[in-house]
């Protein structure tokens, strides 16, 4: 958790610094020269092209708007359909991706420690379930580390959303958690 805030906090230091210079980094070529990147730039580059994807969309409304929940299901609408176009490879799978985001929206959205807390509770809850449903360790890990990494940038793809997220990680700093109990799965 400890270096997805680093790299979350990464991040936002470089979008507020291309802020004030006024330009984006470019996006390094998709030919896999990538992989002779640096980690940072790998997933600065991730995080870019789902800002430009959602952008492009129209899903980054500013400020920390829930956006639209049609199905009032706890998960935006874009998540919704991502989760749908990439993370349904079975009925269970799908759940667990929708038990992450709903967990991953409540954190974002705490205002108290104890609120805070509960979610980062149900992270590590639907985190153990992903992995229930996605049990091989070699063929399942590229799904496992891509449905947590996009849930999670999708989820804060916006500047306030951010860093609203970086303020509820605030709010647990310190505690502990233990491993979650059965049953993770919703």
């Amino acid at each position: 958790m400890l270096i997805r805030l680093f790299i979350i906090l990464v991040i936002f230091l470089v979008s507020a610094c291309n802020d004030v210079n006024g330009s984006e980094q470019p996006l390094p070529p998709e030919n896999g020269s990538e992989q002779s990147a640096t980690p940072s730039v790998i997933i600065l580059s991730e995080v870019q092209k789902v800002r430009s994807l959602t952008e492009r969309r129209g899903q980054t409304s500013a400020g920390l708007k829930k956006g639209t929940d049609d199905n009032a299901n706890g998960i935006r609408d874009e998540i919704d359909q991502l989760i749908e176009q990439k993370f349904s490879y079975t009925p269970e799978v799908k759940r667990a991706a929708e038990q992450e985001a709903r967990a991953l929206q409540q954190f974002m959205e705490a205002t108290t420690k104890e609120a805070a807390l509960k979610a980062a509770e149900q992270i590590a809850r639907a985190t153990r379930c992903t992995f229930k449903r996605l049990s091989d360790p070699i063929r399942d890990y590229e799904k496992r580390q891509a449905l947590s990494k996009e849930l999670e940038a999708w989820t804060i793809n916006t500047k306030e959303r951010l860093s609203k997220y970086l303020e509820s990680s605030k709010l647990i700093g310190g505690a502990y958690f233990m491993q979650p109990v059965e049953p993770v799965c919703d």
